[in-house]
């Protein structure tokens, strides 16, 4: 080996030994992935807020998401806003970590709560709540679902 390439030849040696670090979602490291999403939304915990996180499974049992509840029909209603926002886009950067890129929103507008609006993670970010009336910006009811592939 020659000297003046061996800090190349070092890199090239651990390079083939190095594996790709890719957390994955599964029954093993499921009860840590919630913990931390409940850890990530912990400022909105703060605000009174009880952030439920459960499996979402089909009928044999098979893990197929995580369904993430902020706020509850009978809580009171939550006022989104930018720091708010930023948890939810914290809470979804962990979750793109892991590999899951397919995140749904529920939610329902305090005037109306008999209609409920789905839409895409970003396309729900990227609403500008402060344009709306006082009440039309606060969220009676609001759900992450979390697509595992």
């Amino acid at each position: 080996m020659d000297i003046t390439n061996l800090d190349n030849d070092f890199n090239i040696y651990n390079m083939k030994y190095l594996k790709r670090f890719n957390e994955s979602v599964d029954k093993s490291n499921i009860e840590e992935i919630k913990q931390t999403i409940k850890d990530i939304l912990l400022p909105i915990s703060d605000m009174g807020y009880e952030i439920s996180v459960t499996d979402d499974v089909d009928f044999n049992g098979e893990l197929t998401g995580i369904i993430i509840r902020v706020v509850g029909y009978t809580d009171a209603p939550l006022k989104m806003n930018d720091e708010v926002k930023d948890e939810f886009i914290r809470m979804k950067d962990y979750l793109e970590s892991l590999g899951i890129n397919s995140v749904k929103v529920l939610y329902v507008k305090q005037p109306t709560p008999s209609s409920q609006i789905e839409v895409d993670f970003d396309e729900f970010i990227g609403i500008d709540f402060s344009h709306y009336p006082l009440n039309s910006s606060k969220l009676r009811n609001l759900i992450f679902v979390a697509k595992v592939n």
